[in-house]
């Protein structure tokens, strides 16, 4: 086995030869994040590549658990999971999780051409998008909600969109954990901003707000900037906390930022009007994603 780093944490040994058993020997570990209460390690070797994820620590390790619970029962789409802690012995308070690695570019990365020149990158931008668009409807429809949407917790596969990062992935219609605190909060719809404000027992997630996210996400992935117009409210986002900042979105009181500067507004005219419009009006994931497929390159 080759280590790439040295860790701050150390990985269990089971998970280890779990991790080798299916990677094949020999086996070169890469660790492609390190915080203080979990790693993501990239295994490579000649069978196949997996990722091994570590946490360490009461509730990273209730988050892993919730992730790997939610990759085994979500539908097609999200990373295969290969082994978990479960069932094999791991002294508390630490959780570790194997899945096959998804190989392939972020829906982040396919925009780079675009943000560096909208006129090269234009195309793989807008087949991204859909791809994605189009794997959140699927996912939608057979009753799921990622839970966490961003341009970089999407990758592009050869076998398709692979979503990452699901701790809250949960089923339509279910309660999630309190702990919830809805994702990245720039990407925020203000109505889940303000169901998120009203509770403490944990909301109920649904399409709509995840549809608005969808839309957030591009539109940051396209433009590098947020799609809310804050300095228009007199509102400096870099200066608040997470949890000032959702009271703000969640007032209703921040507009949309505006397509009409940047080089390609018919891409986000669908963007912008997918999160204009209120619960129960806007468009599906599937239906952004022919809005957005009839966006002209020109």
């Amino acid at each position: 086995m080759t280590i790439g780093a040295t860790p701050r944490l150390q990985c269990p040994d089971t998970a280890s030869a779990y991790a080798t058993q299916c990677a094949g020997s020999p086996t070169t570990w890469t660790l492609m994040r390190d915080r203080h209460d979990h790693q993501l390690w990239q295994v490579r070797g000649p069978r196949t590549t997996v990722a091994v994820k570590v946490a360490s620590g009461e509730n990273a390790a209730r988050a892993l658990v919730r992730e790997a619970a939610a990759l085994r029962a979500m539908p097609p789409g999200g990373v295969r999971v290969l082994h978990t802690a479960d069932g094999v012995y791991c002294p508390a308070p630490w959780a570790w999780l194997i899945t096959a690695w998804a190989d392939g570019p972020t829906t982040w990365d396919t925009f780079k051409k675009l943000r560096d020149d909208t006129n090269a990158g234009r195309d793989e931008a807008r087949r991204a998008a859909v791809e994605l668009c189009m794997s959140v409807g699927r996912l939608h429809a057979v009753g799921w909600v990622h839970g966490d949407l961003r341009p970089h917790h999407a990758v592009h596969t050869t076998a398709g969109v692979r979503l990452l990062s699901c701790t809250a992935a949960s089923r339509i219609g279910n309660a999630i954990s309190a702990s919830y605190l809805g994702g990245l909060v720039y990407l925020l719809s203000p109505q889940l901003a303000a169901a998120l404000e009203s509770t403490t027992v944990g909301v109920v997630l649904d399409s709509d707000d995840e549809v608005y996210t969808l839309a957030a996400g591009l539109w940051w992935a396209a433009t590098t900037t947020w799609p809310l117009a804050y300095a228009d409210a007199g509102i400096d986002p870099s200066t608040m906390t997470s949890l000032a900042l959702r009271r703000a979105i969640a007032t209703i009181k921040i507009p949309l930022a505006k397509a009409a500067g940047h080089p390609w507004p018919q891409f986000l005219a669908p963007l912008s009007a997918a999160m204009t419009q209120p619960p129960g009006s806007r468009p599906s994931a599937l239906q952004l994603a022919d809005q957005l497929k009839a966006v002209p390159l020109i």
